[in-house]
């Protein structure tokens, strides 16, 4: 019997139940099977900042499981979790590594349960397709850009700025006010000043 079980529940426009509703629905599961509920996080519709992130309820969610307290989450729907597929394969293996069980009463789907092919079985391949896809697009980007000679890396510095430097170099200013005055970074600078006398840099 699972003893520490966590519910979570979100809101939005194109859920058909309300965060008291998930809640009733998943508290009556949770009751029949004798899931004791020691957790509850939601997440509303809020408005937040740019770069803030919405969903608290689901963070403060994963830094429980992480922590290792709880042995089940129940969730109405697994589209309740995550804001992409990405998302959700994220979730799913924080809860395979801590070795949480994860419910979706819609799908009526319980990782503990499962024969076969595992939820955790499918989000493990999803997360390998996920990070082979990443991997495949970087790849394929470098060969065009290869392709059409373009290369990686900062831009060199041009011509008449590297003179200029030397210029100021040989005048005896400091990197620094030289870096500001040519438009470039002082380790260019640096750079720049070691090029003119290599002899300084051995030992």
């Amino acid at each position: 019997m699972t003893n520490r079980t966590a519910i979570y529940a979100r809101t939005s426009p194109d859920c058909p139940l309300s965060l008291k509703e998930q809640l009733a629905c998943l508290k009556c599961v949770a009751a029949e099977r004798g899931w004791t509920v020691g957790h509850i996080f939601t997440d509303s519709l809020t408005t937040v900042r740019k770069g803030q992130n919405r969903r608290l309820g689901e963070q403060a969610l994963l830094d429980t499981i992480k922590s290792r307290v709880i042995d089940k989450v129940l969730v109405w729907s697994i589209d309740r979790i995550g804001k992409s597929l990405v998302d959700l394969v994220e979730f799913m293996e924080t809860c395979r590594s801590a070795d949480v069980a994860v419910y979706l009463d819609q799908e009526r789907i319980d990782s503990a349960e499962t024969n076969g092919l595992s939820l955790f079985d499918l989000s493990a391949m999803m997360a390998l397709h996920l990070r082979q896809s990443r991997r495949s697009r970087i790849l394929r980007g470098q060969a065009a850009a290869r392709a059409l000679s373009i290369k990686f890396g900062r831009p060199p510095i041009s011509l008449p700025k590297v003179e200029r430097a030397k210029q100021f170099l040989a005048a005896g200013k400091g990197v620094r006010e030289i870096a500001r005055i040519a438009g470039i970074s002082p380790a260019s600078v640096s750079r720049i000043k070691t090029s003119m006398n290599p002899e300084a840099t051995r030992i």
